[in-house]
């Protein structure tokens, strides 16, 4: 009985066993189709993941694209060859109509991007719900393609790229902080940037607005958009040598092949734009310099007044007339020798090319300038120390943007200027504030020369105040002379760069 009881227990157990593995069979299967699930899911979001930022660095290199070709020196410059007249002025600089419109499309192969087309994909309906007149009331211009390395190739690369200008109303932003409500903001004003922020009153550059849209292979859309603005040094140059600070002198030399004009030789034929107005052949900026005709400290009269025309020369027949010398006016950034230092620190930051004297000198010969100058590659040079370019090289045409800061030095010139050489754009003398020059030549500077004492020639220290700025060329002196020439001064101040205001991406 006990052996039949014992036989009868078993075949349950058996039983039992069965059911377990069949349960562990079912669980491992659940965990198996879980596992599928999850992978699917993380797969899709990683897909997901990849498309999306795809599409955002797609945009990203749009925006890019178009802000770098709006550089004048950019190789791929969007107005090259003048291709598009009304909406750039000078080098770069912006000039958009309120409905102005540009676009570079990137298409494939065989495939046309026609932004205002409302049947296409590729349609822009952003423009018209940030200005009211949409597309069908802009002027659009004709379209520039795209020149990236990925231009035309299939994947989530950009469509289009738009160029604008812009407004409060568009970017939903009070700029006057007056306190106006979204709808009553302006929508018919362009806006200005004055290097601190945005205006109404065209102080500054032009800021422009860049859109660019992505159109991914799920046919979803991405939209991103920069504000930017042109950034350039904030400098007029009020006659064509300007002489800034208290008791400053000047000197020319005894010859009629010398002159100094305040009368525009650019435009036209050398750049856009109209003649600016006449400005003084010789400036000053302190009321007390010039007690009559001549300041009483400038240490030789003019020995030939013909030669120094522009506002307020009066021909005088017999010789000599009266020249050209005023009192001129430098902006509220430009009236003490730390705000002069805060420029000299701005170009050095932006410099193409900065020259130190060699060891044991204070002198940078004329040899150092760069070569690779011209009209379409002006530079921005800056010597930190004197420079002598009467010694140590050929004759030289320089174009851009030269400063000279000068050397704590027994020299009494910060720049020694010859003749020989010929300098297309402007001349800075800042800090040590004194140029001068002895040797003959055929050479000139057409642009505008501004001169202005910051620092102790001995120690080389900052000043209070302005120093005492000197131009002193020898009576023997050659050359042609100063001429002020509006276009080489727009070439030699183009804008370094596009500073970005503001970036946002839209809702899709």
């Amino acid at each position: 009985m006990k052996g039949l009881r014992q036989f009868a227990t078993t075949g349950k157990a058996r039983g039992s066993a069965l059911l377990i593995a069949i349960f562990a069979l079912m669980l491992i299967s659940v965990v198996g189709l879980a596992l599928v699930v999850s992978s699917g899911t993380d797969s899709a979001l990683a897909g997901n993941y990849r498309n999306s930022t795809g599409g955002y660095y797609a945009g990203m290199a749009g925006l890019e694209e178009a802000r770098g070709r709006l550089l004048w020196k950019n190789p791929d410059y969007i107005n090259k060859a003048n291709a598009y007249p009304t909406l750039f002025v000078g080098q770069g600089i912006p000039a958009f109509g309120l409905t102005d419109v540009l676009y570079i499309v990137n298409p494939v192969s065989g495939e046309t991007v026609n932004p205002q087309d409302s049947s296409s994909p590729y349609a822009d309906t952003e423009y018209q719900s940030e200005f009211a007149w949409g597309l069908g009331g802009a002027n659009v211009a004709a379209q520039a393609y795209s020149v990236s390395a990925m231009a035309g190739l299939p994947g989530p690369s950009y469509k289009w790229v738009r160029i604008n200008a812009v407004t409060e109303k568009a970017l939903g932003v009070d700029v006057t902080g007056s306190g106006a409500s979204l709808g009553s903001l302006d929508s018919f004003t362009p806006l200005y940037f004055n290097g601190s922020g945005l205006n109404l009153n065209s102080a500054g550059n032009q800021a422009l607005e860049i859109t660019a849209f992505v159109y991914m292979p799920d046919k979803s859309r991405r939209l991103l958009q920069y504000v930017v603005a042109p950034t350039s040094l904030s400098l007029n140059f009020p006659a064509a040598i300007t002489l800034a600070g208290k008791g400053v002198s000047y000197s020319g030399p005894n010859s009629t092949g010398f002159s100094v004009t305040g009368n525009d030789t650019g435009p036209p034929g050398t750049c856009s734009g109209s003649p600016s107005p006449t400005v003084p052949a010789l400036g000053y900026t302190y009321a007390n310099d010039n007690p009559v005709a001549e300041p009483a400290s400038w240490s030789t009269p003019i020995a030939y007044p013909n030669q120094y025309q522009g506002m307020g020369y009066v021909a005088a027949p017999p010789p000599p007339g009266t020249p050209s010398i005023g009192q001129v006016s430098l902006p509220p950034t430009l009236q003490t020798p730390g705000q002069f230092e805060s420029l000299i620190q701005t170009i050095s930051q932006n410099a193409d090319v900065t020259l130190t004297p060699p060891i044991g000198s204070t002198t940078v010969p004329r040899s150092a300038l760069p070569t690779g100058m011209s009209a379409t590659n002006p530079m921005t040079v800056v010597v930190n120390g004197d420079l002598d370019l009467t010694t140590g090289g050929a004759t030289l045409t320089g174009y851009g943007l030269l400063l000279v800061t000068g050397a704590a030095s027994a020299n009494p010139y910060a720049l020694t200027y010859d003749p020989d050489v010929t300098w297309e754009g402007v001349v800075l003398v800042l800090g040590k504030g004194t140029a001068g020059g002895s040797h003959g030549g055929g050479g000139r500077i057409d642009g505008a020369m501004m001169v202005a004492k910051t620092r102790d020639s001995a120690s080389g220290s900052p000043l209070a105040d302005l120093g005492t700025s000197s131009v002193a060329f020898n009576s023997n002196m050659g050359g042609s002379g100063v001429f002020y020439n509006s276009c080489y001064i727009a070439r030699a101040l183009a804008p370094t760069s596009y500073k970005l205001l503001s970036f946002r991406e839209f809702t899709q």
